[in-house]
């Protein structure tokens, strides 16, 4: 029997859910990725956003203390997974930013060297081999990535605002995330002053952005003729399930059948 025994029905083809949810620091990025399905591991790289979710219960954290350590772990529950014994429903990576920062540490400033053209290549070579590995786990269970922003330009064009996993002098691999990522999510705050009382504050509408957008690079697979809002206040897991019209079920992690649902045809929509 050759390869071709193992053709199979589009739609029990499994179905990835890799979601990349990237804003400013303190825009709520980490506050929306513990709102997905428990239990959840929470990778704690670098940056510590575990302040915010230290309350939330069905979360157990693991800090990585460098790249090795997170291929490693990712590895191990792909294997587990593969093997029917992931425990998790959701795997969070954050953040996923500081995996550059990271890398430029161990072999460039802890050696007192300065960044070479090749090693810029092995930088991006390693944050994409990452990178696949998150979008492979994420055939089990969900897979968050949260990044800082950074802002781009082109010439002749605005500003847009992409994922930062990269210097913006290299920008393959956050091409490559936005590439293997099945939604896009994009956090920021609006803040008005306002006098309540004779006393002045300042109000935060926390707003996430998944239609598509001229500024923003956001991504959502769903139905072609499916319409979703541009914007989200308070978005959590529940409201985004909710607006994508998907059933909550206890299989494959919340997310179902959800190639049977969809009768496996999907549409990115990436402004």
């Amino acid at each position: 029997m050759g390869y071709l025994s193992q053709v199979v029905d589009i739609a029990d083809l499994g179905q990835h859910k890799f979601v990349t949810i990237y804003g400013k620091s303190g825009s709520g990025k980490t506050e929306l990725g513990s709102t997905f399905p428990k239990p959840m591991l929470y990778l704690r790289i670098g940056d510590d956003g575990s302040n915010t979710i230290k309350t939330k219960k069905g979360i157990k954290a693991l800090p990585i203390k460098n790249l090795a350590e997170l291929s490693a772990v990712l590895k191990e529950l792909i294997d587990l997974a593969e093997h029917g014994k992931l425990k998790y429903k959701t795997v969070f990576a954050d953040t996923f930013s500081m995996v550059t920062n990271i890398w430029i540490k161990e072999n460039a400033l802890d050696k007192n060297k300065k960044m070479t053209q090749q090693m810029w290549g092995d930088l991006k070579t390693e944050t994409e081999e990452l990178i696949r590995l998150c979008h492979r786990l994420a055939e089990y269970c969900w897979v968050l990535a949260s990044c800082h922003e950074v802002s781009d330009s082109f010439e002749g064009m605005e500003d847009e605002i992409l994922p930062d996993i990269h210097p913006s002098t290299t920008k393959g691999a956050r091409t490559y995330l936005e590439g293997m990522s099945n939604y896009g999510l994009h956090t920021l705050i609006k803040k008005k002053e306002v006098t309540v009382d004779g006393v002045d504050k300042t109000i935060a509408t926390y707003i996430c952005q998944i239609g598509p957008n001229p500024y923003y690079w956001t991504k959502l697979q769903k139905p072609k003729d499916l319409k979703v809002p541009a914007q989200v206040r308070d978005l959590t897991y529940q409201k985004l399930i909710k607006i994508l019209g998907l059933p909550l079920t206890n299989r494959h992690n919340a997310f179902g059948n959800i190639q049977h649902y969809f009768g496996g045809i999907y549409h990115g929509t990436q402004s």
